[in-house]
């Protein structure tokens, strides 16, 4: 498989990992993350132009995502503390209802 031919099988797996983060399906973005990795890996110093207009789209797609991962992690954490105290506040409800 020549180089831009590897690439663009690693841009469509990037589109693809794009919608599976938009969907908020971060398991089905890291499954095609892991698929992506090897074709990212094979890809070799070439400078033609039409290559390297792949490799930055794939950079630029992959800035967005990063964003957005960071963007989703810290939503992520901040729903998992409110459940928590959501969970420690019904405890002790629980605990005072028991006294009565």
């Amino acid at each position: 498989m020549n180089q831009q031919q590897l690439l663009k099988n690693a841009l469509e797996l990037t589109h693809g990992i794009a919608a599976a983060a938009r969907a908020g399906d971060w398991i089905e973005a890291a499954r095609l993350a892991d698929e992506r990795s090897p074709l990212l890996l094979q890809v070799q110093n070439d400078q033609a132009d039409a290559t390297l207009a792949l490799v930055r789209e794939i950079q630029t797609l992959d800035a967005s995502l990063m964003s957005d991962a960071d963007d989703a992690r810290m939503s992520l954490g901040n729903n998992y503390r409110e459940a928590m105290a959501r969970t420690t506040a019904a405890n002790r409800y629980q605990q005072a209802a028991r006294l009565f």
